[in-house]
């Protein structure tokens, strides 16, 4: 039966693998990919949403597993796609309309989507290095984690998407295929990413792609929807499918259900331009940031500043590359120089001295982070720092400018705002840089000090 309607219950956003001209499982220790059904069912495979498993190997002794490498995006909140098609009119003396309107550019396809932040599964999952001490684009820049397919998958309708375990006839399913589909976006690329949250709201991030091609499947599997860029062939013979979705993105801590505002702390430190920090924690070095106007203060104390919101924004333009001899684009570049900005809105109460013409002379650097700490329901022991899920630094950033707002009935308030320039992967004193737990994450979880009561 036809839907009347598509709501968010019915809806789960995934994420595969780079290459997006790539299959879509891995043979387990080997990094190989299946093609299509055929390879897989001539080892004897059985195509399931959670991935490929083969029987006896042929009639060989054992088993082999294609693990399923489309991952989901949890807690999404918003998901908005469209393409649009630019024409190019071909005129000519004695006819009044153009005689054809052919597609000379790229068809522009986009994706945009935020979720509420609990871990950094989604971080990872997207592409971005989530390693203490590493520029966060790492992979981007290096090509290992750049280019990605996405899908928007819809169950049946008052269905959740959670759990359900619909297929397509031929699949093993008996369902009817109106009422399951998948849209996916071939080719994509990650044009921005912004993190903010204030006083009462949870913590969310906004994320932006571009891809070159949409498409649109009455099942939970079929071809994948990345195409060859120089004859703008879908490689449909890559074969999908969509895994069940879950509510978290694993078990434990990776099942927090959403990250506070009551747990977040910010660290200040003054540095040189080689990235060394001019102070220690013993004098303020957490927290020294000085420059003339509003006083940030200390996190750990109770006079810290009155932070009610706090905005990171790394816009990644995208410069689409073509060639004779192709018909799309063939890959899509990242423009130089990019920028992140941090934007901090407190409320005033005491400002520090000194003038702007400090600022001119000096010019202090900062290096900012932002500390997102495990939810603790019931109270512990005040002398054990918590636990960081999620952390965001920003190394050498220059202050831009303070803008204070007063106004009868409200409270004066301060945004100050940062900016810094994205490094390589060897400037490790320069840019943004991502850590937290995320699924396939061993190292030890950080802890935050400034955050004991």
């Amino acid at each position: 039966m036809a839907r009347n309607r598509v709501i968010y219950q019915s809806e789960a956003v995934y994420v595969g693998p780079s290459p997006a001209v790539s299959g879509f499982f891995k043979l387990d220790g080997l990094g190989g990919h299946v093609e299509g059904w055929n390879g897989a069912k001539d080892l004897g495979a059985a195509i399931t949403n959670n991935g490929i498993a083969t029987g006896a190997n042929g009639g060989a002794a054992g088993a082999l597993s294609y693990p399923n490498a489309i991952k989901q995006l949890h807690r999404v909140q918003t998901c908005n796609y469209s393409f649009n098609i630019a024409r190019t009119d071909i005129n000519q003396f004695g006819e009044l309309a153009a005689i054809d309107r052919v597609v000379m550019d790229t068809p522009t396809v986009a994706l945009d989507f935020s979720y509420i932040l609990a871990t950094m599964d989604n971080e990872a999952n997207l592409g971005f290095t989530v390693a203490k001490g590493v520029s966060c684009i790492s992979g981007l820049l290096n090509k290992a984690s750049d280019e990605k397919n996405y899908f928007i998958k819809t169950v049946a309708e008052g269905e959740d998407a959670v759990g359900d375990l619909s297929k397509a006839a031929g699949e093993g399913g008996n369902a009817v295929t109106d009422t399951i589909s998948v849209i996916g976006v071939g080719n994509g690329f990650l044009t921005s990413y912004a993190t903010e949250c204030s006083v009462g709201n949870f913590p969310t991030c906004s994320v932006s792609v571009e891809g070159m091609n949409m498409t649109f499947n009455n099942s939970v599997s079929g071809g994948s929807p990345a195409i060859s860029p120089e004859s703008g062939t879908r490689l449909d013979h890559f074969k999908y499918c969509i895994p069940v979705a879950t509510g978290s993105a694993g078990t434990g801590i990776l099942a927090t259900s959403a990250l506070r505002p009551g747990d977040i702390t910010f660290e200040f430190q003054k540095t040189d331009s080689e990235g060394g920090h001019l102070s220690d924690v013993s004098a303020g070095g957490l927290n020294s940031y000085d420059a003339p106007g509003a006083t940030l203060g200390d996190m750990t104390s109770k006079a810290h500043a009155k932070i009610q919101s706090y905005n990171v924004n790394l816009d990644m333009g995208r410069e689409p590359i073509n060639r004779l001899g192709s018909r799309f684009a063939f890959t899509r570049e990242i423009t130089f120089p990019m920028t992140v900005s941090c934007s901090i809105d407190a409320l005033v109460a005491d400002l520090t001295t000194g003038s702007l013409s400090d600022v001119i002379n000096c010019d202090d650097s900062y290096d900012i982070s932002v500390n997102l700490l495990r939810p603790t329901n019931c109270p512990g022991d005040s002398s054990v720092a918590k636990e960081i899920f999620a952390q965001y630094v920003l190394k050498n950033c220059k202050v831009d400018s303070q803008s204070f707002s007063s106004d009868i009935g409200s409270n004066k308030s301060v945004t100050l705002d940062f900016s810094t320039q994205i490094g390589g992967p060897n400037q490790v004193n320069q840019g943004l840089f991502m850590s937290g737990i995320f699924a396939d994450d061993f190292e030890p979880i950080i802890q935050d000090s400034s955050a004991m009561q």
